[in-house]
């Protein structure tokens, strides 16, 4: 099954890899310098490597914004030769989330980066949402994060608040017909379940595999039901030879698929 994932096309049928692009500081070449020119080879180094096995990519904002105007121009520019070399969408990991006006703000944004999807918290209702949807772009709605910190708020209520906002954005899924997804952390494997039964056929964003020690076996048997996009960045993008992690790591996800 193909996800529409905003304007450009599906995510391709492949290993469901999702590899995160998240430039640290310590990835940076001895001379690179104490300005972000790196980050632009840096990213399209990764993405050489990893492509044959890959089925997005995701670039979290805040490793961008840590270097300021050049960090994000280095974004739009890794952006744009991605699209231009790979088949593959772009997800910008923002967790935006506020008020009408801002919201639409932020659509601009992505707008003018083209990314293809976007994440998005809901902690403000739809109105955080709805103008990211109305420019075309896919949005995974935060439902369950991966730290352990998070609980509190997410755990809290009855129901609990994370199956309310696979609720919420089941419901804007009906208004919006494949532009919406969610995040779904893969070291929440209980929890995914009531998700799951909250919103049967959303897509999922999984992050948590790799470093945070999320089980992709386990995950994946709950979400046999769902298109996936299995996240992982420090434990591909971080690697010695990331081409060769991204190789095995997509052969995980395939095996898993196969026994689920």
């Amino acid at each position: 099954m193909l996800v529409r994932l905003g304007e450009r096309g599906g995510i391709r049928s492949g290993s469901g890899l999702c590899v995160g692009l998240d430039p640290r500081p310590a990835e940076r070449p001895a001379a690179g310098g104490r300005d972000g020119g790196w980050l632009l080879e840096w990213a399209k180094r990764v993405v050489d490597a990893t492509a044959p096995w890959t089925s997005a990519y995701k670039a979290n904002l805040a490793f961008y914004l840590a270097w300021g105007a050049e960090g994000v121009e280095a974004l739009g520019a890794a952006i744009d030769y991605i699209q231009a070399t790979t088949a593959c969408p772009v997800i910008l990991d923002a967790k935006w989330g506020d008020i009408s006006s801002t919201a639409e703000a932020y659509a601009d944004a992505a707008a003018r980066l083209k990314v293809d999807a976007v994440t998005a918290s809901v902690y403000m209702g739809r109105d955080s949402v709805i103008p990211l949807l109305e420019k075309g772009l896919f949005v995974f709605v935060l439902a369950l994060p991966t730290n352990s910190g998070a609980r509190r708020v997410v755990d809290h209520g009855v129901p609990p608040l994370y199956a309310e906002v696979a609720l919420l954005a089941a419901e804007m899924e009906k208004e919006y017909p494949q532009q919406v997804g969610l995040v779904v952390g893969a070291t929440r494997v209980p929890e995914a379940r009531r998700v799951h039964q909250a919103a049967p056929h959303l897509p999922w964003l999984v992050p948590g595999v790799g470093a945070q020690g999320g089980d992709v076996g386990k995950i994946l048997s709950v979400a046999s039901d769902h298109q996936v996009l299995v996240n992982v960045s420090r434990a591909v993008a971080g690697a010695p030879d990331p081409g060769a992690a991204a190789k095995s790591m997509a052969e995980r996800i395939g095996a898993a698929r196969g026994s689920g």
